[in-house]
């Protein structure tokens, strides 16, 4: 049996989607079994738990043998996630796969990426088999750009000079899937997994190019004030914290600390080559 986490949000749910589609039966944990019913109606077997509850998500895993780990970024995400693994261990689960980041390398300041290493540390020293996947900077960021775009002529990010290699979230729902249902699912234990799609590694003013491209308009990239971007995108940041941490980890782009880095390993192990920029845009239009 497959357990996952995270279905109601953007990896676990198209992680989801992608072994609906494969016709895979599993298992979600959920807090809110309400925000999560219609998964129901695709067979998925939900169990309502809190992740600081050991004992309800025990009653999740049991006959689980492989575990999705994928949290939203927030500032329980590391208590979260290392109570989970913890209740994992105990509970015998033999294989997790965890959501991470290709941003969580050591010295990194940045909190977002600190929970992910903290959370990969304790699952390396778990004795559990364990897959690591890391997708790049999500295409996804960009959904709003369009009609702005549209609308100023500019791509307006706080984003230096700084470079990011591209993943379509769908695309790492579909490689999660993969691993989980691979008849030799034995070659992805204890492995570290950086995805990225097609493109090439692009800075903004290469990302503005594309988006005028698409809209069919010049589009310039403006590498606008941090502080006044913040409080732009503040509203759709769950809090304070939430908000701080994403300027944090766009400082570390913007001035090269975390510079993006493109990897075959999509295309090696799924055989295709993702979907690239322009045509994920493309889908918006």
């Amino acid at each position: 049996m497959i357990l996952l986490t995270g279905i109601t949000g953007n990896i676990g749910g198209a992680t989801a989607r992608a072994l609906v589609a494969r016709g895979v039966k599993f298992r979600a944990l959920v807090r809110d079994t309400v925000k999560a019913a219609a998964w129901v109606e695709h067979g998925v077997e939900l169990v309502q738990a809190d992740l600081e509850d050991a004992t309800s998500v025990k009653r999740a895993l049991v006959s689980v043998n492989c575990a999705l780990l994928v949290l939203p970024n927030s500032e329980s995400q590391e208590r979260l996630e290392t109570s989970f693994v913890r209740t994992a261990k105990e509970s015998g689960l033999s294989w997790i796969i965890k959501l991470s980041s290709p941003e969580a390398i050591r010295g990194t300041e940045s909190p977002i990426p600190l929970a992910h290493i903290a959370a990969e540390d304790a699952i390396m020293a778990s004795g559990m088999k364990w897959t690591l996947v890391r997708p790049s900077f999500y295409m996804q960021n960009f959904r709003s750009s369009l009609k702005t775009a549209r609308t100023t002529g500019k791509l307006s990010m706080p984003m230096g000079l700084g470079t990011v290699a591209l993943t379509d979230n769908q695309d790492a729902g579909a490689f999660i899937a993969h691993l989980l249902t691979d008849p030799h699912a034995a070659q992805h234990h204890d492995r570290c997994y950086d995805i990225t799609g097609p493109d090439p590694v692009m800075n903004f003013h290469d990302i503005a190019k594309v988006i005028g491209e698409v809209v069919g308009q010049p589009i310039t990239y403006d590498d606008c004030d941090a502080k006044a971007f913040q409080e732009t995108i503040r509203p759709f940041h769950r809090n304070q914290w939430h908000s701080d941490a994403v300027a944090h980890l766009f400082a570390e782009i913007a001035d090269g600390r975390t510079p993006g880095r493109k990897t075959d390993t999509f295309q090696k192990i799924m055989g295709q080559p993702g979907r690239s920029l322009r045509e994920y845009l493309q889908s918006l239009t």
